[in-house]
């Protein structure tokens, strides 16, 4: 519960390993799901026990954001975007005395994949995001099977203050990460279930074949199953096969 802003919900758990050093010690960020206006960070536990026994060479940090409210209303961007990058300048301004250096992986689940990969995409100017790991999250929210979908239908209104979208662009096209794609996007890796009644398969193809143009080294998996199935239930094969790939394209 390290506070990194003055909101109630601007907290963060921080896990630091032994041995680290300002040199080598990385931060994989952690960002929970719930339909970004729902859910906590001790619904990731799970992946940061998992990760610390197995990503040794990381700092792990697991974080709260604000949510979408809807009276008043409180939209998705850039309030989570900046809540991600506001732990990332937490991190990086306490990096001496955490012994840590700020570089990060942003791994996400469900809505929190997508806002890994949106915040990766667009947002990380300073280029501080080494990787992205998407974890059954949306990536391009203009997808025609999203628009039977009580949950995204509602989401889809507030993604971000109608005010501030750029002329001519919709609410769907700016809040989706694939949009933002270009040849500076870090490399990603992705895991999807094959029946996900929220993420339809069309997405890891979407968002491969826009990694695919830029030449940004991707993977992904599909699992047997759904949403769940494909997320918590094969979290011990998720970091394994994360781990594998940040030592291969984390330098």
């Amino acid at each position: 519960d390290a506070a990194y802003g003055n909101d109630e919900a601007q907290k963060a758990d921080i896990f630091l390993p032994e041995g680290r050093s300002q040199a080598d010690t990385r931060v994989l960020l952690i960002i929970h799901g719930g339909g970004w206006y729902t859910g906590d960070k001790k619904d990731m536990d799970k992946f940061v026990s998992t990760f610390q026994s197995k990503l040794k060479s990381y700092a792990v940090v697991n974080m709260n954001y604000r949510l979408v409210t809807f009276s008043p209303v409180r939209y998705m961007l850039p309030t989570q975007t900046d809540d991600i990058r506001l732990v990332m300048d937490y991190m990086a301004k306490n990096a001496s005395d955490f012994g840590i250096k700020p570089e990060f992986v942003l791994l996400g689940l469900s809505a929190g994949g997508h806002l890994a990969m949106l915040y990766s995409y667009k947002y990380d100017k300073p280029g501080r995001v080494k990787a992205a790991v998407n974890i059954v999250g949306p990536c391009d929210l203009s997808d025609d099977a999203y628009k039977n979908n009580f949950i995204f239908n509602l989401g889809m209104n507030y993604i971000t203050d109608p005010a501030h979208l750029p002329s001519g662009m919709s609410q769907s096209t700016f809040g989706s990460p694939v949009h933002w794609i270009t040849r500076n996007a870090p490399p990603t890796i992705s895991f999807y279930g094959n029946t996900d009644k929220l993420i339809p398969l069309s997405q890891p193809s979407t968002l491969e074949q826009a990694l695919n143009q830029y030449n940004i080294p991707n993977e992904k998996y599909i699992y047997p199953g759904g949403h769940t199935e494909a997320s918590y239930d094969q979290s011990d094969d998720i970091v394994a096969k994360t781990v594998t790939f940040l030592t291969t394209h984390v330098r």
